[in-house]
């Protein structure tokens, strides 16, 4: 992290570390609505510093990884999605809903990169490119509500932070998504899949109350709520233009009403009287990274410009699952050799599930892992060591530090702004908040 990044946290540290800081407990004092507070359950209680400079730059280099992935039918695979879906083990059924609504073009740029600090640049681990973000409804409202505590506005206005302000980039994105159906002021869905909302349904209104708070007419609710008009859905009996799609491909294949959930909403797409904001996620398959990492020296695939961002990026990063059986025996061998320096993450899976970090498990966990990934598809990428960010924590004024999982939010104007989950030394390094009850979140301020 930048000099003057490291110098403003150490002032914000020192503050906290007063007696009688307002700074220290700020986080209990910020003035949010029920909804945002339900949907924030775990918060670290700092905010993290950014250098703005270094994080667009890293954002421009997103940019540039975004559009390799997305062109990858073309570049690699002449232009043959089937191919290009084949490769990365996806089959006929998901293949056939994934390219459903894809058209001829690549998606608009939409997504989350979830990275790490290694102590001199940011590396990307991951990115969820299509609509499904987690993490949208606190990293723009967060900083607005800690601006308000007069002790952090003061802090602020002494240091020169500001932040991004995420909610005002996708509440753009999403009237320029209305376009496309001649929407004028479009009213937006934000959906959940068939019983969603008991578990997100806190998240999902807080996205729906930032985007009303953005002068966007919202409706929350389930892919099974909508109904249908001369084709178009409606929503709680207001008619839907654009759909933030949360409803993920694996839930509705595996629902049994999922092919007669689906269908309605991918024809009224086509038929022009709705947007699916994003129509797929295809390309948010982590072997997609591995397809880059490996012709990443191929001067026929990529320029040299191209080659030197994924070099600056990205990790080593392999696929398995898609090669022949031997060339996979003699990568698994490798893969024990190398096991505490690599992570092993299921290609088709999302929020953590089924990440195994290569150090924190016997050999036998590994092996097994590795030779079941050789039918399904898996990543195996090199561990980059995440940033520490101390904290003081509010009751006892101690100081503990917190692995950083930083995430960059991205929409068609680019980087939009960003948020860090962060989870004690100690215990599983695998940063999640669906299975790890230790994992707090938090917002970013730029300096």
């Amino acid at each position: 992290m930048s000099a003057r990044a490291k110098q403003i946290t150490e002032a914000y540290l020192a503050e906290c570390a007063t007696g009688g800081s307002r700074l220290r407990g700020a986080l209990a004092e910020l003035e949010v609505s029920e909804t945002m507070r339900a949907a924030w359950p775990r918060l670290l209680p700092r905010p993290v510093m950014v250098d703005e400079a270094e994080f667009h730059s890293f954002g421009r280099d997103l940019v540039t990884i975004f559009d390799l992935v997305t062109a990858l039918p073309q570049r690699c695979f002449d232009g043959d999605f089937e191919r290009f879906r084949a490769a990365l083990g996806i089959d006929d059924r998901r293949g056939a809903w994934m390219r459903r609504l894809l058209g001829d073009g690549a998606p608009p740029l939409y997504g989350r990169a979830d990275i790490y600090y290694d102590g001199s640049s940011f590396k990307l681990l991951e990115f969820n490119i299509g609509s499904a973000l987690g993490g949208l409804d606190m990293v723009g409202p967060l900083p607005k509500a800690y601006l308000r505590h007069p002790a952090v506005s003061d802090f602020a206005a002494e240091h020169g932070l500001s932040y991004l302000d995420t909610s005002a980039e996708l509440a753009l994105a999403l009237r320029n998504a209305g376009k496309a159906i001649d929407a004028g002021e479009p009213v937006v869905a934000v959906l959940e899949g068939p019983g969603g909302m008991a578990s997100y349904g806190h998240q999902r209104l807080a996205i729906g109350e930032l985007l009303t708070e953005q002068g966007i007419e919202t409706r929350v609710g389930e892919i099974g709520d909508l109904t249908f008009r001369a084709g178009k859905p409606y929503l709680h009996g207001t008619g839907i233009d654009v759909i933030l799609r949360y409803y993920g491909l694996e839930e509705m294949l595996a629902h049994p009403d999922g092919d007669a959930l689906m269908e309605p909403v991918f024809r009224a797409h086509e038929d022009g009287t709705v947007v699916v904001w994003t129509p797929t996620n295809v390309f948010g398959n982590k072997g997609t990274l591995a397809m880059l990492s490996e012709s990443a020296e191929d001067a026929s695939v990529f320029s040299a410009q191209e080659r030197a961002v994924i070099e600056r990026v990205l990790p080593w990063s392999r696929m398995l699952g898609r090669r022949g059986a031997e060339t996979d025996e003699r990568f698994i061998a490798e893969c024990m050799q190398r096991r505490e320096q690599l992570v092993f993450k299921p290609t088709g899976l999302f929020g953590g599930e089924g990440v195994l970090i290569g150090r924190e498990v016997d050999p036998g966990t590994w092996r097994e892992a590795l030779a079941a990934s050789a039918q399904t598809g898996s990543l195996v990428q090199e561990i980059v060591q995440p940033n520490v960010e101390p904290v003081i924590e509010p009751e006892t004024g101690a100081r503990s530090e917190w692995y950083a999982l930083w995430a960059a939010f991205m929409t068609p104007a680019g980087l939009c702004g960003g948020g860090v989950r962060a989870v004690p030394p100690g215990g599983s390094t695998v940063i999640t908040m669906i299975n790890n009850t230790q994992v707090r979140n938090t917002c970013l301020f730029t300096c």
